[in-house]
């Protein structure tokens, strides 16, 4: 089957006019283009892993999707951990986001349940799509769901022509933010657009680890992470933190750090910390909630979220200020 890259957001700061843009939740997991021929199935994330090992109950899904349709597809969305009937946020789907050891994902799939949140449509059968503007894809899409617009662990995503509503229900049910998306725009394959705007309501953002420091008192394996972002192909660095973890992410994440341990710091400037502090190779991706940027370039009040296996570290960079009011 043809391939393709995701197409990415820009950060957007207000909130577009109604008239040309449609409104989409931020889903809050991990960004997949899925495909399947009715032999293989498919699930690739932006770094380009194939994650269905992880998610069988979406291949499962897809598969059906498939014996309906009765043709190839490509369609792009979001693997979100579910509470019920809606999306979960980021922290549930920390356990999915690992695990590959058939029995452990059995249990998985009852306790933390997934679904893929499908926005967007690539391939329809032997049409491809992505240099028709996004109302033909969305017709199409909702074409291949009709009349089961949930399948097992597939969803149709949801979509709005009211801007400011769909905010006022962002905030309502503590979803990231809002997709702003131009109707008339085509899919920019591999390319970061503002055809797609994201409008997050919190600062959350990407960072790189690049060490740890010693636990204090009676807390175990790591005292904070030191984390950075990459500018002009070096490692600034952009602050620390301990909150947030359990004490099963903090294990985790001292196994994680522990395999790519080095001796020197991979930081342009070597930060002071108050523990001792051990350096790694820049490997580990983590997503971080935060306050606001210092006037000296570092985090205030950052919160661990969660690790994104999704992304590759030299991708991540500082992002511009996008919090809308």
């Amino acid at each position: 089957m043809k391939s393709f890259s995701p197409m990415l957001a820009t950060i957007g700061t207000e909130l577009p006019p109604n008239d040309g843009w449609v409104f989409e939740p931020k889903y809050d997991g991990i960004r997949i283009l899925a495909s399947t021929d009715g032999k293989r199935v498919a699930l690739v994330s932006r770094n380009g892993i194939d994650k269905a090992r992880q998610f069988p109950e979406v291949v499962d899904g897809l598969r059906s999707l498939h014996a309906r349709v009765k043709r190839p597809f490509v369609v792009d969305g979001e693997i979100v951990a579910t509470r019920g009937d809606a999306p979960a946020r980021f922290q549930a789907l920390q356990g999915r986001m690992h695990v590959m050891n058939e029995v452990a994902i059995t249990g998985y799939r009852a306790d933390s349940p997934v679904a893929l949140m499908v926005f967007d449509l690539l391939l329809d059968g032997d049409e491809v799509l992505i240099h028709e503007p996004l109302r033909v894809r969305r017709k199409h899409l909702e074409a291949l769901f009709r009349g089961a617009s949930r399948i097992h662990s597939v969803r149709l995503g949801g979509v709005g022509a009211d801007g400011k509503a769909m905010l006022r229900k962002a905030r309502r049910h503590g979803w990231e933010g809002v997709i702003a998306k131009r109707s008339e725009g085509r899919y920019d394959a591999g390319r970061r657009s503002r055809a797609w705007l994201k409008l997050k309501i919190e600062r959350r953002q990407e960072f790189v680890v690049g060490g740890w420091t010693e636990p204090r008192k009676s807390r175990e394996h790591i005292g904070a992470i030191l984390l950075g972002y990459y500018e002009e192909g070096s490692l600034v660095y952009a602050g620390h933190t301990g909150t947030g973890f359990s004490q099963q992410s903090l294990a985790d994440m001292y196994k994680r750090l522990k395999r790519v341990e080095r001796k020197s710091s991979p930081f342009t400037t070597t930060p002071r910390t108050n523990e001792a502090a051990h350096w790694v190779r820049p490997s580990v991706v983590v997503e971080i909630k935060f306050n606001e940027w210092t006037s000296e370039g570092k985090l205030r009040q950052p919160v661990f979220v969660g690790v994104r296996t999704d992304k590759s570290a030299k991708e991540v960079v500082r992002e511009p200020e996008g919090k809308v009011a």
